[in-house]
């Protein structure tokens, strides 16, 4: 079994289950997080072997840890129906333990799963501009130069690298292949090598082109439109699933 994880608005992962379905991926499920505040039965057991996952979904479907070879995380949150049956004073505790709970029985998850939860983000890492921006000098993709003071809103730590205007090109990367805009080799490898020093399978990468003419940084994130891969990354996704996630 291999379950595709994402919200019912999510149409890319929705895009994706149906590609995955044509190229004969079987069986695979879209289970939506919707769905998933709705359980008919949860049991997630966890012990010195590991943890044991079955789920009841509302429309008679269930899903047992045991039998998934393989898994796309899509996921962004708990389900905010579940956090509002708290009381009001109670929701930030609710969401706290609602949140503790997911990351633990998704970590559970057997197979080849893309990609695994993260204390800072269901579905990878969302890190601060100031992150992506030091990860991309580490791996040799150029990245502007970045500064915040306490006087600058919160918000400006997660905003664009590219100035206001900028074409933008986007590529994804899935475990050492790069998908989407056609670039320089030089450039796929230090997207390669970006997404691996951001220890995250499925990364999806903004860049511009500078005043000096080299694709810079504008921004990273866990959680890209799987469109711009196109049927490429989908079949190399077919391929990790059927091969228990080698290449």
């Amino acid at each position: 079994m291999f379950l595709i994880l994402c919200s019912s608005n999510d149409y890319s992962a929705q895009w994706a289950y149906q590609g995955l379905r044509r190229l004969g991926v079987a069986p695979v499920e879209l289970i939506t997080s919707e769905a998933l505040a709705y359980t008919r039965y949860w049991e997630h057991r966890v012990g010195a072997a590991g943890g044991a996952i079955r789920i009841g979904l509302p429309d008679g479907r269930a899903i047992c840890g045991s039998r998934v070879r393989g898994v796309l995380n899509r996921l962004l949150s708990a389900p905010q129906d579940l956090v509002n049956c708290a009381r009001p004073n109670d929701r930030d505790y609710a969401t706290q333990e609602l949140s503790s709970f997911y990351l633990s029985w998704l970590q559970a998850l057997p197979g080849t799963v893309i990609n695994r939860p993260e204390p800072q983000g269901f579905c990878g890492r969302w890190r601060h501009t100031s992150e992506w921006a030091t990860l991309a000098h580490r791996a040799g993709l150029p990245a502007p130069s970045y500064r915040q003071t306490a006087q600058d809103a919160p918000e400006t730590g997660y905003r664009s690298l590219a100035p206001a205007g900028a074409p933008i090109q986007y590529v994804i990367v899935l475990r050492g292949e790069v998908f989407g805009a056609v670039l320089p080799e030089i450039t796929r490898a230090a997207c390669t090598r970006f997404a691996e020093f951001a220890e995250t399978e499925m990364l999806g990468i903004e860049l511009f082109r500078a005043a000096d003419d080299r694709w810079t940084l504008a921004g990273a994130t866990p959680y890209p439109d799987l469109t711009v891969g196109g049927e490429p990354l989908i079949s190399h996704l077919a391929h990790l699933f059927a091969n228990g996630g080698r290449h």
